[in-house]
């Protein structure tokens, strides 16, 4: 569960440096959940949670698809 707590404090801080409040903030953080859900996680465990850097290359392309 700890890992779970670290994600979403990694989150909040990529959606503050890229500007993203309210409901963007929600949408992105689904989005991550749907990226590992679809495959496409990232390579910091067997669970495909992504890095802090991968979680930023994430903000880039969901800010580039809304």
């Amino acid at each position: 569960m700890m890992g779970r707590k670290r994600d979403i404090k990694q989150i909040d801080a990529i959606a503050r440096e890229f500007k993203m409040g309210g409901e963007l903030r929600i949408a992105f953080g689904l989005f991550i959940e749907e990226e590992k859900k679809n495959g496409y996680g990232g390579t910091l465990n067997r669970r495909g949670d992504f890095t802090y850097e991968e979680l930023r290359q994430k903000a880039k392309e969901f800010l580039e698809d809304i």
